[in-house]
């Protein structure tokens, strides 16, 4: 089997990993576009090196942590991605365990090869069949038997896959991540259009505007939300909002007054305390770790170039962001609460009661909340 990681006969790739809770958020949406476009996504499997950029972290069986090696910003990072994808899970019934550990989902990612080669017809049932247990602790995807019995269940041939597997099944997946990865893929889920490469749930009101011939202007980023919402708290009480010098806070900026125009909603508004700077990578540096972190500010350019409204080459929006405060009527105060003066992300932050949003992706749920 040879796949090149950037090309298909279908016109939307899709990228993920079986040990993502944010990939596995991003399942059912991407499927509710297949449909709406009326065509099939080519559906393929991406491992994590999660060490090599989050560090690694294993828990005891109490559930404290019993091996880590992270920084104090890499676990404020992990912690508010459970919050956020336990937030989202809860809107459609799904459960989102935390793992006790890094899986190597490298297995389970050949058993997906396996069925899309042989059993194509049972790929989505393969699918479900593995997030749906593994995030609530009920699927071991490094045993070969569980993995086999599992395919068994499919009529997917689990013998047939174990043998394939450990013959040449696993050499050829090694080859896939290496070739995805070189090619610019590094997280889940990422969808490649054409020459673009998408990485984030979020970005799927682009994906369907790329498909259907770019009509009109192209979408923004939004987490896509199910038809029927369970029922939301009550509107907050307290809104505070935190603005930094991206280019996510400039593009939110307008959203959120509008929104909180319409609901009657005041705001208490704070400066984000700036970042230190990155430290830069050593030219010869050409670890894991240092080629994902060129990947992510690739990445990061990229979706300048797509989203910002003007001058695409700066990532400067400090100038721009006083301009709109000011046109806005918004004076920014200095500390705040302190999840957002420092929140864990880049981005504009919502703390609404004590519930925080980091990132104008969330604006539909905010405005569904505040609509509660």
């Amino acid at each position: 089997m040879s796949l090149h990681p950037l090309q298909s006969d279908s016109p939307v790739i899709v990228y993920l990993d079986f040990k993502s809770p944010y990939a596995y958020l991003a399942v059912e949406p991407t499927r509710a576009l297949e449909r709406e476009l009326g065509i099939e996504f080519d559906w393929r499997p991406f491992v994590l090196d999660i060490p090599s950029y989050l560090g690694s972290a294993k828990l005891d069986k109490t559930g404290k942590v019993a091996e880590q090696n992270r920084s104090t910003e890499q676990w404020s990072g992990v912690k508010y991605a459970y919050f956020d994808c336990r937030r989202y899970a809860s809107l459609t019934g799904k459960t989102i365990r935390g793992t006790v550990k890094i899986w190597d989902t490298n297995l389970v990612a050949t058993a997906m090869l396996w069925v899309r080669q042989h059993h194509k017809q049972a790929l989505h049932a393969f699918i479900d069949a593995v997030y749906e247990p593994f995030w609530k602790r009920e699927l071991d995807v490094e045993d070969k038997q569980v993995i086999a019995d599992l395919l068994d269940g499919l009529n997917a041939d689990g013998a047939g896959f174990t043998t394939w597997a450990y013959s040449e099944g696993l050499a050829q997946n090694t080859k896939l991540q290496s070739d995805a990865f070189t090619a610019g893929i590094y997280g889940v889920p990422t969808y490649v259009v054409a020459d673009e490469l998408l990485f984030g749930r979020e970005h799927l009101p682009r994906v369907g505007w790329h498909v259907a011939g770019q009509r009109g202007p192209a979408p923004d980023i939004e987490y896509p939300l199910p038809s029927s919402l369970p029922a939301l708290p009550p509107s907050p009480a307290h809104i505070s909002i935190g603005v930094d010098d991206s280019l996510d806070s400039l593009l939110a900026l307008p959203q959120l007054s509008a929104l909180l125009e319409q609901h009657g909603l005041v705001a208490d508004w704070f400066a984000i305390t700036p970042r230190k700077a990155a430290r830069p990578l050593a030219p010869d540096d050409h670890s894991r770790s240092a080629s994902h972190k060129r990947l992510r500010t690739a990445n990061r350019q990229a979706d300048l170039r797509r989203y910002a409204p003007e001058s695409p080459t700066d990532s400067d929006f400090k100038t721009a962001i006083v301009e709109t405060l000011k046109r806005m009527n918004i004076e920014l105060h200095s500390g705040g609460p302190e999840q957002i003066a420092r929140p864990a992300l880049p981005g504009i932050a919502v703390l609404m009661d004590e519930e925080l949003f980091i990132g104008r992706q969330h604006l539909p749920l905010i405005q569904a909340k505040l609509s509660a």
